[in-house]
C-alpha cells in the first residue's frame, strides 16, 4: 500500500515539522485522531472509515487525488515554511500539488510540468485568481525558471549560469528605484523616469 500513497514532504530548511500545526482554516474543516495509521490523521467528517491525509511529521500523505486535500497539504506546507517541497506519488496528485503550489509560491520538486500546465498557471496568474505582491510574483517566477531550467537543462554549469541571469533580472525588477511596467522590460522602464 504505501507505492499507492502520494506524499508531499519539505526539502531543505523550514520553519515547523510539528505534527497538527496546520493554519485555521485547515483545522476547522477537519477531525483529527492519532489511530488507524502513522502520525495524525485528518477526517473530513465524524463518519469517515479513512482520514483525507495524515500528518507524519516531516511528510503529509494521502491515497486520495483529491484537489480539495491538495489544496490543504499545500497551504500546511507554506503555513510551515517549506519553500520548496518534494512531491511523489500518482501523476494526477503531483501535477495538482505542482499547480497550487505555484500558485503559493513554493518550489516542487517531483513534477515536470507540461506546456499546457506552464500555460494553465500563467492564466490562472493573468486572471487575477492569484493575488501578488511583486516581491513574491518575482519569488514565484524565479521559482518556476528554476524548475523549468533543472528539468530541461542537463549542464549544472549551464544551469547556474542561466539560473544567475534570471536572478539578476529579477532583482533589476525588485529595485526600489525602478518603474517597473509588467509589459516592458526593467531596462527600458528605467530609461523613462
Amino acid at each position: 500500500m504505501a507505492e499507492d500513497l502520494n506524499i508531499l514532504a519539505p526539502e531543505g530548511e523550514r520553519r515547523s515539522n510539528a505534527p497538527g500545526d496546520v493554519p485555521e482554516q485547515v483545522r476547522r474543516r477537519y477531525l483529527t485522531e492519532s489511530r488507524d495509521g502513522p502520525g495524525l490523521g485528518f477526517y473530513a467528517d465524524a463518519r469517515a472509515q479513512t482520514a483525507a491525509f495524515r500528518d507524519q511529521d516531516r511528510r503529509l500523505t494521502t491515497d486520495r487525488n483529491d484537489p480539495h486535500v491538495v489544496r490543504d497539504l499545500v497551504a500546511i506546507a507554506q503555513h510551515r515554511g517549506w519553500n520548496t517541497i518534494s512531491v511523489r506519488g500518482h501523476s494526477e496528485f503531483r501535477r495538482e500539488v505542482w499547480l497550487r503550489a505555484r500558485a503559493a509560491g513554493l518550489e516542487v520538486r517531483g513534477y515536470r510540468p507540461t506546456e499546457r500546465d506552464l500555460q494553465h498557471a500563467e492564466r490562472a496568474q493573468a486572471s487575477g485568481s492569484v493575488k501578488r505582491t511583486p516581491e513574491l510574483d518575482a519569488q514565484a517566477r524565479l521559482r518556476i525558471v528554476e524548475s523549468v531550467v533543472r528539468a530541461r537543462v542537463v549542464e549544472s554549469a549551464e544551469q547556474a549560469r542561466i539560473l544567475s541571469a534570471a536572478r539578476s533580472r529579477l532583482a533589476r525588477w525588485l529595485d526600489p528605484g525602478v518603474a517597473v511596467d509588467r509589459k516592458t522590460p526593467p531596462e527600458r522602464s528605467r530609461a523613462r523616469g
